[in-house]
């Protein structure tokens, strides 16, 4: 039996630096973030291999892959929907799977290019993002493996996959009320602003139904109805009218839960970032994996916040294949365990 069933995005992520004259010439504006068809960002692709020569290698990407790469590279059992072109990006998605002990649930699509990104890195840093959600758009509820999620013991669902395309939110739902069905609780993440405002009634009804949901401050201002710039102390208040359990990530700043009646907020150690990208997917990863063991809320988050300080120490938004995962979450709970639990 697969203990944590995922569905999530398939995703290749090349990183490149480009000059902002660049960019703009591309037709791009710095710092933006553009979603594209794959026709578009196949001949993006083309111009630039054709300028540069070959791109470099993609990275698996993927908000919730990447918290399913910690879940089973930590020793817990896991298995991934998603969909994704029988392709380069696909098969190294799936090959980089395999060396995490994760389980692919689904098939590769023949003829389907797979999701990818451009994370162009241009003037003083700033970072512009390009993407396609390739055979992601293909989700539908026939590609949902009913069986894996009535047979698991938590189901994951990446709320970026309500908005690849036209049967997305009726798979998500699909897979939610198989969930349902034989008891088993599910997490949702909240993945960005716009898809939380976009699928507000979807949130609406399955937000209080989830063992809670996950997300960083601006994505969980959205879900309470105030505008992303929100404080923590706004969102506290609104969070506290609901009925919805949640985790929310506060970057520098640690991060606040609030489970039923209660609220538990944990600071986190300064650390100097390489890259940020994967680290609230990882503290997810961290969080239930502490859950799992029994360890309290306040602790988990402890235990998530020592994971994700490592994450940013390197490059990529995924732990080194050569680095010592369950020797981490021991730590990680050791440090975890010594504190008290009062919130």
């Amino acid at each position: 039996m697969t203990a944590i069933v995922v569905l999530g995005a398939v995703t290749g992520g090349i990183n490149l630096p480009v000059s902002n004259a660049e960019l703009l010439e591309l037709g791009f504006t710095p710092g933006g973030y553009t979603e594209i068809s794959v026709d578009r960002m196949e001949k993006l692709r083309l111009a630039l291999e054709n300028s540069r020569g070959n791109l470099p290698n993609p990275n698996s990407g993927g908000s919730v892959a990447n918290t399913a790469d910690l879940l089973a590279r930590a020793g817990v059992s896991c298995g991934f929907m998603g969909v994704c072109g029988d392709d380069t990006f696909g098969r190294a998605f799936v090959s980089k799977f395999e060396r995490a002990s994760l389980e692919f649930l689904s098939e590769v699509e023949n003829g389907s290019v797979t999701g990818y990104d451009f994370y162009f890195y241009g003037d003083e840093g700033l970072r512009t993002i390009v993407l396609t959600h390739g055979a992601n758009s293909l989700l539908s509820p026939a590609r949902i493996d009913i069986e894996a999620i009535k047979g698991a013991e938590l189901v994951l669902l990446d709320g970026i996959a309500l908005d690849f395309g036209p049967e997305s939110e009726s798979a998500m739902v699909h897979g939610i009320q198989a969930a349902e069905e034989k008891d088993v609780p599910f997490v949702l993440t909240l993945a960005s602003t716009k898809v939380v405002d976009r699928y507000r009634a979807f949130f609406d009804t399955f937000g209080p139904k989830a063992q809670m949901v996950a997300g960083n401050l601006e994505q969980a201002a959205v879900l309470v109805g105030l505008e992303p710039e929100a404080s923590l102390d706004e969102v506290r208040i609104e969070l506290a009218k609901t009925s919805i359990n949640a985790v929310v990530t506060l970057d520098e700043d640690g991060a606040f839960a609030r489970f039923g009646d209660r609220e538990f907020s944990l600071p986190t150690q300064k650390i100097e970032a390489v890259d940020s990208t994967g680290a609230g997917d990882n503290f997810l990863a961290a969080f239930l994996i502490a859950r799992m063991k029994g360890l309290s809320v306040r602790k988990a988050l402890a235990v998530g916040n020592v994971v994700a300080g490592k994450v940013v120490q390197y490059q990529g938004a995924r732990l080194p294949l050569n680095l010592d995962v369950p020797g981490l979450m021991q730590e990680a709970i050791q440090i975890a365990e010594s504190l008290d639990d009062q919130g």
